[in-house]
């Protein structure tokens, strides 16, 4: 799990507002905001690092928004309903890269069952363990 409050060189906010390429959710406690979820076509972004992926896969990210809620389960729960939602739209696959260094993140994908695929590499947006669940 990246941080979303991350610095504004990295990822400015308003362009990636603007790319239409990318599916945007919320993911909240009842009206309570609690995380940010991206996911995008594969295909869409090549060369791609989940290229290994067959075709119709999507990629994720997920930032948990506060701090305070970083370690209490929410990140597996919140990517294994939203990957069985891509799954249900007929994606094959999903991979998601979280950096190598982030231990709970690694956890809680594991949790959400995926499978390390490769890694740590470097990618064109940074370094990443590639994860991966299939249908």
């Amino acid at each position: 799990m990246r941080r979303w409050w991350g610095p504004p060189d990295v990822e400015p906010e308003a362009e990636t507002l603007r790319e239409t390429r990318v599916a945007m959710w919320i993911a909240a406690i009842g009206a309570r905001p609690l995380a940010f979820i991206q996911d995008y076509a594969v295909a869409d972004w090549m060369p791609h690092h989940f290229s290994y992926l067959p075709p119709g896969s999507r990629g994720m990210d997920l930032y948990i928004g506060e701090r305070e809620e970083i370690g209490r389960g929410h990140g597996a729960r919140i990517v294994r309903q939203h990957v069985e939602h891509l799954f249900d739209l007929g994606a094959p696959a999903i991979g998601i890269d979280p950096h190598p260094d982030n231990e709970p993140a690694l956890r809680a994908f594991a949790r959400a069952d995926f499978v390390t695929g490769s890694g740590p590499i470097d990618t064109r947006w940074g370094r990443a363990m590639l994860m991966h669940r299939f249908a």
